[in-house]
């Protein structure tokens, strides 16, 4: 280490698209410190400014400013003095997809390129806490390195990251946080130096970096390069960008840096507020919705369906779309009711817009025609007499299909495929109505006609596909009351019991788990962050309401029926324990069994009228658990099992987190698994003899935060009351669970995508031959996470879950198949269309030529 130490000081202002001010709030206040920033660097106060690393807040700027600060900026940027990118906003690692967090890169570089050349810094200063495979996706877009602060368990200011499969990172930790205005204070001297006694016992180098800014700061007024050349003495002080501190420090690092590996969670320096990951969970749900409607079915569609005619720029709009609700005061639901009003309004427009888009790729293909007068097959009134299935899974699918289907008459029928093979559909439910279309070139009608919710078994689905279905003449079979209360298939028998839970006999191993269901409430005297539950606490158990409606056919069984949870209706004033009053919160539980699935369906609709509280549902395992695994972005994680709680946090820390997060699903060391959307928090507790998973469904909480909790000693953003993070209302969840203990993890991953994407019933018809078989990959444990259109070709991203190197064979109408990064950037051909995935290797593949490539 070199005698004398350098503080690097990057001028930055952390930009928090909305929180506790609501976007277009903030946004002024964005053009406000962007007069600044730009005064600054004109006048020589400042030499450079980091603009967050978020893309997302100079268009936000670019959208409202005058033309002449525009092209101030835009010089600015080029001349470097204004840095930029390589993020589109910083979004919680832990509650948005790995595709997602891949397009977030992609997307923000590519508008850094646009502008300039964007910083290659994989800048995460205030995220609640970091995925494991971070440094491989900043490893795939070029970016060697990481900024972190929370979630870090570091003890020296520099060490590097790995990711599962071996991608690693240098990574500087920020031991006193990005929140550093020194230079605004007006007793610089001594805030610097106290700053630097802080933070020199973590480095190991003579390099030392202060971020000077915070929070939707602007920078003094004053010559501050003056401010800094006042500062010299025994501490070296320059003004500097994070490529240059990076740069100055790793000349200097030892070959021993610790290493640290995987996901970082910890909360031992400073906060990850862990749980955000349920605060109005009705806004993940939304999220992973829109996720899988991108992913899953606008863009493969686009690519099967499209013929030259593959809307890039709509899409990409549209991930934008998304991604401005993913930063993390918003997908965590911890910003005000206004925020998250507008986001909901964000999900509203981009379920819209990608609806559009999914039928304007099916009229691409003629399988739909939006003229009255046009030539193609289906016209805007005619019914389902003839529908299609697409499969936009790059692999094949056998198993239930369910939709609705609408028909001018109210008939009986049986449906028939191409090939003249019949199936007989179960009817769940049946309603008479009009079917409202306005063709591009008529006035807009209504039919009237009778509506289906169908379900039919299919024994092979060709991978991404459009699978045509004719309703011809015949029977099909209705699901039909029964008597008693219990439902089965060949692998469960499933009965209501006298509490409200469900005892399940597995029928192959003759097991018998009861208890399952269970749904409580606990009072909760936390915030938006955190859950903490009052010194006298009250926990109250679901009561069976009313005796089941049980409904069969040969291949589906349904039962549904109904509990009651008796709540306090608050907090008293003391927040110390429960008020005076009670309400009345009341559950409808509808399970679905079918033929040849062993996942055990269930929607939970829930009309909330508890405050103060945190509603779960829970599932006994039947032993004790020592480990849980869960999926992240492009990863399933292995956890122990944290039984252990505390409720009285030191000053200015939190009590251990001993909840998990999860995407899709959580499985348990004994075979148990849940899948769900929406339901990303999950603790393993103690029954007693045995342990339980329980998933929190809702978090009701009246503040954004509080500085009297008992999980956390302290603060976490303003004290703003948010009335609607109640979540009174009427919400739905829907779930699946299963007892498998042989399956692997990378077929839970597979079954879990597919319970998320399933295929899915569009009107019109389409030739088989034409739309079939786009491109297929043979190995069940294999995930994918992308499937569109890019200028070179069709992109297949995917990503091997295991621990195992997994082959892969791939059949599709590609002239050639080459492995790139995330970048498009060729790096090997793949030979004889196979090819193998390191463990949990992220693998881009580029179809080159063919049909539909």
């Amino acid at each position: 280490m070199a005698d004398k130490l350098t503080c690097h000081i990057v001028f930055q202002t952390h930009w928090d698209r909305e929180w506790y001010l609501p976007f277009e709030v903030f946004r002024h206040r964005l053009a406000q410190v962007m007069d600044r920033i730009v005064s600054g660097l004109e006048t020589g106060e400042l030499k450079q400014f980091v603009l967050d690393g978020q893309m997302a807040a100079l268009e936000d700027y670019f959208d409202v400013c005058e033309g002449a600060m525009k092209e101030k900026v835009l010089h600015l940027i080029e001349e470097k003095k204004i840095i930029i990118g390589p993020w589109y906003v910083l979004a919680d690692e832990f509650l948005v997809s790995g595709e997602s967090l891949i397009r977030n890169l992609e997307v923000g570089m590519k508008l850094a390129g646009q502008y300039g050349e964007s910083q290659k810094v994989g800048y995460l200063p205030d995220t609640f806490g970091h995925v494991s495979q971070m440094p491989q996706l900043l490893k795939g877009f070029g970016i060697g390195n990481a900024i972190l602060w929370r979630g870090i368990q570091a003890r020296t200011s520099e060490f590097n990251w790995e990711s599962p499969d071996g991608s690693r990172v240098f990574t500087a930790f920020l031991p006193e946080g990005y929140y550093q205005p020194l230079l605004n204070e007006d007793n610089v001297e001594e805030q610097m130096k106290t700053y630097v006694e802080k933070v020199t016992p973590y480095a190991t180098t003579s390099h030392i970096l202060l971020t000077n800014g915070g929070d939707h700061l602007m920078p003094k007024h004053g010559d501050l390069m003056g401010r800094i050349e006042d500062l010299q003495g025994e501490v070296e002080y320059i003004s500097s960008t994070y490529e240059e501190f990076l740069a100055s420090v790793q000349a200097e690092i030892s070959a021993d840096l610790p290493l640290y590996v995987g996901e970082m969670r910890s909360n031992e320096h400073i906060y990850v507020l862990p749980n955000v990951l349920s605060t109005r969970s009705y806004l993940k749900q939304q999220n992973q919705e829109m996720e899988d409607e991108l992913t899953g079915y606008a863009e493969p569609l686009a690519v099967l369906c499209s013929k030259g005619k593959y809307p890039h720029r709509y899409l990409e709009e549209s991930w934008k779309l998304l991604m401005q609700n993913q930063p993390h005061d918003s997908i965590c639901g911890c910003s005000i009711d206004e925020v998250h009003r507008e986001m909901e309004t964000r999900t509203m427009m981009l379920k819209q817009r990608l609806e559009s888009i999914q039928m304007g790729s099916l009229s691409h293909a003629g399988v739909q025609d939006p003229m009255f007068s046009g030539n193609g097959a289906r016209k805007p009134f005619e019914d389902n007499s003839v529908f299609t299935v697409f499969n936009p899974h790059p692999r094949s699918f056998k198993g239930w299909v369910s939709g609705e289907i609408w028909l001018k008459e109210d008939r009986t029928f049986h449906l028939k495929d191409h090939t003249g093979k019949f199936y007989t559909p179960v009817i769940k439910n049946k309603r008479s109505g009009r079917h409202f279309a306005s063709p591009l070139d008529a006035f807009p009608d209504f039919k009237e006609g009778t509506f289906y919710d169908v379900e039919f078994y299919v024994e092979h689905l060709p991978g991404t596909s459009l699978s045509s279905f004719r309703v011809e003449a015949g029977e099909y079979e209705e699901l039909l009351e029964a008597k008693g209360e219990a439902v089965e298939n060949e692998f469960y028998s499933v009965e209501l019991s006298g509490d409200g839970t469900l005892v399940l006999v597995d029928k192959e191993t003759r097991r018998r788990h009861a208890g399952l269901q269970r749904f409580y409430s606990s009072l909760d005297a936390g915030d938006e962050y955190n859950y903490s539950p009052p010194v006298n606490d009250v926990k109250t158990y679901a009561e069976r309401f009313s005796s089941p409606t049980v409904r069969k056919s040969s291949g589906v069984q349904e039962m549904t029926y109904e509990l009651k949870l008796e709540t306090p209706a608050g907090l008293d004033e003391t927040r110390t324990g429960p008020s005076d009053g009670s309400v009345m919160t009341t559950i409808q539980i509808k399970i679905t069994l079918r033929a040849g699935d062993r996942k055990m369906y269930v929607a939970y609709t829930i009309d909330n009228h508890s405050k103060d509280q945190r509603l779960r549902v829970q599932y006994p395992l039947g032993g004790s658990t020592r480990y849980t695994y869960s999926d992240t972005a492009f990863d399933v994680v292995k956890r122990t099992a944290r039984k252990e709680e505390q409720f009285h946090a030191p000053k200015q820390n939190e009590v251990p987190v001993v909840v998990e997060p999860s995407l899709s699903f959580v499985r348990s060391e004994s075979g148990f698994t849940f899948y769900h959307r929406g339901l990303q928090e999950y603790q393993v507790t103690s029954l007693g003899e045995q342990d339980a998973l329980d998933i929190t469904l809702i978090r009701s909480v009246g503040w954004l935060s509080r500085d009297d909790l008992r999980t956390r000693g302290g603060g976490a953003g303003p004290s703003m009351e948010t009335p609607e993070a109640q979540c009174i209302g009427r919400y739905t969840f829907h779930a699946a669970f299963e007892f498998t203990p042989d399956k692997g993890l990378g077929r839970v991953a597979t079954d879990a995508h597919v319970y998320r994407v399933p295929p899915r019933i569009y009107p019109g018809e389409t030739q088989e031959n034409e739309l079939t078989g786009l491109v297929e990959f043979d190995n069940e444990e294999v995930q994918w996470s992308s499937l569109r259109r890019v200028v070179d070709g069709v992109e297949l991203r995917l990503w091997n879950p295991t621990d195992r190197v997994q082959p892969v064979t791939f059949k599709s109408h590609a002239e050639g198949i080459e492995r790139v990064d995330f970048l498009h950037e060729r790096l090997n051909t793949v030979e004889n269309a196979a090819d193998q995935l390191n463990p949990k290797e992220i693998t881009t593949f580029l179809l080159k030529g063919g049909r539909n490539a």
